[in-house]
């Protein structure tokens, strides 16, 4: 009665695993052309300092697409001095990659003669894909990861003895690997430039499933 019951449990969970289809994970790693030069700027003013001055100074400087996204207080401690109040405005902004270098010299003019109210200007650029390369990737990637899942399934169906379905469900992800093309950056009066990979890595996932019988 016990092996009856057993049988019956395996006999049962194997047609469970066949209605339930057959599930495979493939991934291909994709290499994109950087299309965008990413700028992030911190820049420090006394208190009286408003947004608008800030980005007035930016755009006499020759900047205007940008954003400030963060705003914060601080106490700067100057060598043998006392404690002062000063506020922080963290600003990005995108451009082409070729006017990477252009954009470094403004914020290193704009660093060497502090416009009024500024107490110092650091940024850091890096050449990575935007959103719409990546998305462009996406879409090149799509059938072959689809491709890719169809044969793995089909061998997995051949070996046990089934016959592949349609593709019954699909779920993607991507994850960058993080190369970057040039990092460039000017902290505390420091000026450093470092080359990476020719472009930036992405790993595209797809999980299908796909009915058996």
């Amino acid at each position: 009665m016990r092996y009856l019951a057993l049988i019956t449990l395996l006999t049962t969970a194997a047609l469970a695993q066949v209605s339930d289809g057959i599930t495979t994970s493939v991934s291909r790693t994709v290499n994109i052309t950087p299309d965008e030069a990413a700028f992030t700027v911190v820049v420090n003013t006394t208190l009286d300092t408003t947004q608008d001055q800030v980005v007035q100074a930016f755009h006499d400087a020759g900047i205007q697409n940008l954003a400030v996204i963060a705003v914060g207080v601080f106490q700067a401690y100057p060598s043998g001095r006392t404690a002062a109040g000063q506020s922080a405005y963290q600003v990005s902004f995108t451009t082409a990659p070729a006017a990477l270098a252009s954009y470094s010299k403004k914020l290193d003019a704009m660093n060497s003669a502090l416009p009024d109210g500024f107490t110092s200007v650091q940024y850091s650029a890096a050449l990575n894909a935007s959103q719409s390369a990546v998305d462009t990737a996406h879409q090149a990637v799509l059938p072959q990861l689809l491709r890719d899942a169809q044969t793995r399934a089909q061998a997995l169906a051949g070996a046990s003895g089934l016959k592949l379905g349609p593709i019954t469900g699909i779920t993607e992800s991507n994850n960058s690997v993080g190369v970057l093309s040039v990092i460039q950056a000017s902290f505390a009066g420091t000026f450093s430039s470092s080359n990476g990979s020719s472009g930036t890595q992405y790993i595209f996932y797809a999980t299908v499933k796909f009915a058996a019988q």
